[in-house]
């Protein structure tokens, strides 16, 4: 091995001759190395009769009183008390007096030359010889004793590496080094292991250690922001990568991440989160996703959304996740309801509205039957919506040809060179071509761009490459066709998607400018379309439709979408629709500025003030009757002042946050900016805006159908919610 530089050892097989005092001698020292974070008071300093070397005269092993070593981890300088790591030679030890203790070393070698010589001119058959030696004829317990008081901490001396082939009983016989040796055994299943991996790594440096509880949590964090599985940490690619790294540090088992290092910090950031809903006075906004993991289960994650006013910002916090059987009935689905409300301590009169990402009709009849406004979430319908195209008979049969070819191409090495080779030559934005995640619909529109870019290129490769049959993977063009039609059709989707992820956080006003822009524009008929993209465009008009038909919904959406400063002017609605929802915000913002005034009813404009009788002056003897005192500006008027005030205001840009154009806004129309609230609390759709990347919803869908039923709900709220772990 090289010095200077961490070195896994492998070491296939024990040699035979090797005494059982050593072995156990050698396990004694691996088990003391292994000991978690302690602390030794020790009272005297003691040298073994084996440790023949001249410059043990100035160190020793703690012990106790009685002459017991404490530990082997480390040895005690007798002259200045530094505490050095023992690595089983003196190479340190000299190291440590030739810098320290300069003087002292000079006077030791000079005075023992001879003996030093002696010893270093045996080889190692002959130290054998004088240790068996030294074991039976030395009378006494230990060469040096030097009385002295101290502490000793082994906090870090301790490294990992793993290798089931590793033995034990050979260990001395086998290593050789100049370097601190790191040493931990972990329960191993290799059949020459007798169930124990070992490793042996070199650091350069002697005083360098990672607090074991560190790496423990920086592992757990790992897992929770990249959804990694636990059994990671016991994939020996994962452990050599681990090795390699400069700090010594001790790798936590799978059963331990799962059973006691994950759920302590689930149940920590549990509290964390309880505590700050409690805090909230605002209204929120629930989001329900369904997905599917890799066994095909549905599960459901239920999140909460609210404002934060200190830096008008929409802040989220993922809830629960649960298991979502196909045969709950509605009832069910309310009894699970209403015990996250309670657990959560959330209250249905403070949640505008719910966005949902499922189908599951029993789910959304509930959360109807509970008062709550259900609103489809917008990345969900888009996929819907893209799946029922896909689903075709005719464009189900030419994906399944796409993807023959692709993977024949991508198989092939000749054909795959040939393709890379004429992307570059053709300079294309995007120089791979890769199969799609049918689950992401937007993964298939991409595939289909891919492909319909590389026509005359897949085309040329599949007639003149050898291996290929070129009928076999031969598109039509009746499927070119199909192909190049659905990519026009769903363009607009596309970019509604990229419209999303580029907001900070896609309000709910957002969803009826963009449904307007996609019905009355995008997906409108023209002549010049083929009969299957006409089909295909009234197919989606009439499902977008459908998914918001329902009247509470509708207002709600125009409502939020009024109060949006980028689309206060409507110019997507006529001057009826303008009229059926002005008359709805001015009813609300009345109600809102009585409520805040603690005064329900309005008191008419000749209702008296005094009630007491008090002396009546001339004036108002003469002139009171024409100057009656009125109680205060009428809440109706109150609304109708702020509407207008925020009417005038300039119209916000359409990359501008509305929440925080209400933030500087608000001291002008306050009453109106608390209405707002309500809405602008209220996400477009499930997915926090982080996830709306196309490739971003692959790994996250991929990652989170991997995760095992047991951690899925504390695995998912950890990662939703792992901004908060500072």
């Amino acid at each position: 091995m090289e010095n200077n530089k961490q070195t896994l050892v492998n070491n296939p097989a024990a040699k035979p001759g090797t005494s059982d005092d050593n072995k156990d001698d050698i396990q004694m020292v691996l088990a003391k190395m292994m000991e978690e974070k302690h602390t030794y008071t020790y009272k005297k300093l003691v040298v073994p009769p084996s440790m023949r070397s001249i410059y043990w005269k100035f160190f020793g092993f703690p012990a106790t009183d009685d002459g017991d070593i404490l530990t082997k981890v480390k040895i005690v300088c007798i002259l200045c008390k530094t505490q050095i790591a023992y690595n089983r030679n003196t190479s340190n030890l000299r190291m440590h007096l030739q810098n320290k203790h300069a003087q002292e070393l000079r006077d030791l070698e000079s005075s023992n030359l001879p003996t030093t010589k002696q010893i270093l001119s045996l080889d190692n058959k002959e130290r054998k010889m004088q240790k068996k030696l030294l074991k039976g004829l030395s009378p006494a317990k230990y060469i040096y004793t030097t009385n002295a008081d101290g502490t000793v901490q082994i906090d870090g001396d301790i490294q990992f590496v793993t290798d089931p082939n590793i033995s034990l009983s050979n260990m001395e016989d086998d290593i050789t080094i100049g370097q601190p040796l790191r040493v931990m055994i972990k329960g191993g299943s290799g059949i020459n292991s007798n169930g124990q991996n070992v490793a042996f790594l070199m650091e350069e440096n002697v005083n360098q250690s990672v607090d074991v509880k560190t790496v423990s949590e920086a592992i757990a964090d790992f897992l929770i922001m990249d959804l990694q599985l636990p059994e990671i940490v016991e994939g020996r690619g994962f452990q050599r990568l681990v090795a390699t790294l400069r700090s010594p540090c001790e790798i936590p088992s799978k059963n331990k991440l799962e059973e006691e290092i994950i759920p302590g910090i689930y149940d920590t950031f549990r509290e964390s989160v309880r505590t700050s809903l409690s805090y909230i006075a605002s209204e929120l906004a629930l989001t329900i996703e369904e997905w599917r993991s890799n066994n095909n289960e549905n599960f459901v994650t239920m999140s909460v959304y609210y404002q934060n006013d200190e830096e008008a910002t929409l802040e989220c916090k993922i809830l629960s996740t649960f298991h979502a059987p196909l045969d709950w009935e509605e009832s069910h689905w309310g009894t699970v309801v209403e015990s996250l409300l309670r657990e959560w301590e959330l209250k249905v009169e403070k949640i505008t509205a719910v966005v949902v990402s499922t189908s599951k009709t029993n789910l959304l009849t509930a959360l109807t039957n509970r008062g709550f406004t259900v609103v489809p979430c917008l990345l969900h319908t888009l996929q819907m919506c893209a799946q029922a195209c896909f689903e075709s008979p005719e464009v189900s049969q030419t994906l399944a040809k796409c993807r023959s070819v692709i993977g024949a191409i991508i198989s092939h090495p000749r054909a795959l060179e040939t393709l890379t080779m004429q992307e570059q030559l053709s300079e294309l934005d995007e120089n791979t071509i890769f199969l799609d995640y049918p689950a992401i619909w937007i993964s298939t529109y991409t595939m289909l761009e891919q492909i319909i870019a590389r026509r005359n290129m897949i085309v040329s490769i599949l007639e003149s490459t050898d291996g290929i049959d070129h009928e076999m993977f031969e598109i039509s063009n009746e499927q070119w066709k199909i192909m190049e039609d659905i990519v026009n059709v769903l363009a607009p989707f596309k970019v509604t998607i990229m419209t999303l992820s580029e907001e900070k956080m896609p309000l709910i006003s957002l969803l009826k400018p963009l449904l307007w822009q996609l019905v009355s524009s995008h997906l409108k008929v023209k002549e010049s379309d083929s009969n299957t993209a006409k089909t295909f465009k009234e197919s989606l008009s009439d499902m977008l439709f459908e998914r918001y038909a329902d009247y509470n919904v509708t207002l709600f959406l125009q409502i939020a979408t009024t109060l949006d400063p980028r689309f206060k002017t409507m110019p997507y609605v006529t001057e009826e629709d303008k009229s059926v929802v002005s008359t709805p915000i001015k009813e609300r913002l009345t109600k809102l500025i009585q409520e805040e005034s603690g005064d329900v009813s309005i008191k008419n404009e000749d209702e008296a003030v005094p009630s007491k009788k008090t002396k009546v002056s001339g004036m108002e003897f003469l002139l009171g009757g024409l100057c009656t005192t009125k109680a205060g500006m009428p809440a109706e008027e109150k609304a109708d002042l702020e509407i207008v005030q925020y009417q005038s205001e300039p119209t916000a840009p359409l990359d501008y946050c509305p929440l925080q154009w209400w933030s500087k806004v608000s001291a002008k129309c306050p009453n109106l900016a608390k209405l707002v609230s309500r809405y602008h609390c209220v996400p477009a759709c499930c997915a926090p805006p982080s996830r709306i990347p196309p490739d971003i919803q692959i790994q996250y869908d991929t990652r989170r159908a991997t995760l095992p039923p047991h951690l899925i709900d504390k695995l998912l709220f950890l990662h939703g919610n792992h901004t908060m772990q500072m």
